[in-house]
C-alpha cells in the first residue's frame, strides 16, 4: 500500500492554520463538553463579518433558554436534547438567509478539547445546520427537528477521542411559524458513530507517517440501523423480561407434569440466610 508520501494529490484532512497535520492534539474526554462557534454574518447581504486583521469572525451559537449558555454537545454521548432560541432582529433575518440557501449556517468543532484551540490556529472540522422551511412576509416557517450526526475514530484508544465530521440537518415533516420575537425549541437528536471502518487508507501506519488517527473514509454501511441508546436498552430489557417470562412458564409447566412434589428442606425451621 502507498504511503501518504507516495501520494502527493492526497492530503490529510484537516490541518492547522500553518497547512500543518494537528499533532498536538489533547484528547476529550467521554462526556466532555464541546464548544462550538459560528461565522458572524451581516444581516443584509449574509456577508462575513471581518476583524482588523481581515480574519473572519466566529461567534457563539445563540443561547439556549434550557441552560443559559450557547448550545454544546456531550463528546461521544448520544442523546436527545431540547434548545430553545429567541428569534432577535438579527437573527430572524439571518433565518431568511439559511432557510432560502443564500448563505450557510456555518459553524466549526475542534479537533482538540484545549482551550482557545481554534483561536490558537488550531485543527477544526465544518459543522453546518441546514434548516428547512419556508420564508413568507410576514413569517418563517422553520422545521425545527434536526438530525446531529457526529463520527469519532473507530477505535477505543483514549488518546484519539476526537472528532472526523460532523453534520446536522431538519428531518421532520412539520414546521413552526416564527416571527420576531417568538422563541423556537430545536429538537436535536444526537448521534455518535464509532464504530464506522475505515477505507481506502493511504498508509498501513499511521503514526509513524504523523497522523493523529486512522486516514481514509469512514463509511456508513449499507447495513447500518440507528437506534437510539434508550430504544436499545428498551429492547434489551424487553429481551430479558421476556426471556424470564417464558422461562418461568416452561417451569411451571413442567413442575406440573411432575410426579413428585419439591420439598424445601428448610420449611421447619427458621433459614439462615
Amino acid at each position: 500500500m502507498l504511503s501518504l508520501a507516495d501520494k502527493p494529490k492526497t492530503h490529510f484532512y484537516p490541518l492547522d492554520k500553518d497547512g500543518k497535520i494537528p499533532t498536538d492534539i489533547v484528547p476529550y474526554e467521554v462526556g466532555q463538553e464541546i464548544l462550538i462557534d459560528c461565522i458572524a454574518r451581516n444581516i443584509d447581504n449574509g456577508e462575513h463579518k471581518f476583524d482588523e486583521q481581515e480574519r473572519i469572525i466566529h461567534s457563539a451559537f445563540p443561547i439556549c433558554k434550557e441552560t443559559g449558555k450557547p448550545l454544546t454537545f456531550r463528546y461521544g454521548i448520544s442523546e436527545d436534547v431540547n434548545c430553545t432560541i429567541g428569534f432577535t432582529d438579527e437573527l430572524y433575518h439571518l433565518f431568511q438567509l439559511y432557510i432560502h440557501e443564500d448563505v450557510p449556517f456555518s459553524c466549526r468543532v475542534p479537533l482538540s478539547s484545549s482551550a482557545n484551540y481554534m483561536e490558537k490556529g488550531g485543527a477544526f472540522v465544518p459543522l453546518s445546520f441546514n434548516f428547512r422551511g419556508d420564508i413568507h412576509e410576514s413569517h418563517l416557517d422553520i422545521d425545527n427537528n434536526l438530525n446531529v450526526l457526529f463520527t469519532k475514530p473507530s477505535n477505543r484508544i483514549p488518546e484519539e477521542y476526537t472528532i472526523i465530521s460532523s453534520i446536522a440537518y431538519s428531518s421532520g415533516t412539520n414546521t413552526t411559524r416564527v416571527v420576531i420575537g417568538d422563541s423556537l425549541t430545536l429538537n436535536l437528536a444526537i448521534r455518535w458513530f464509532d464504530t464506522l471502518t475505515n477505507s481506502g487508507s493511504n498508509t498501513n501506519d499511521y503514526k509513524k507517517e504523523g497522523l493523529p488517527y486512522a486516514d481514509g473514509f469512514y463509511k456508513l454501511p449499507l447495513n447500518l440501523i440507528p437506534v437510539s441508546y434508550s430504544l436499545a436498552l428498551l429492547g434489551l430489557v424487553g429481551a430479558v423480561v421476556g426471556g424470564i417470562a417464558a422461562a418461568s412458564g416452561l417451569s411451571a409447566l413442567f413442575n406440573k407434569h411432575r410426579k413428585y412434589k419439591y420439598v424445601d428442606n428448610e420449611t421447619t425451621f427458621g433459614k439462615q440466610d
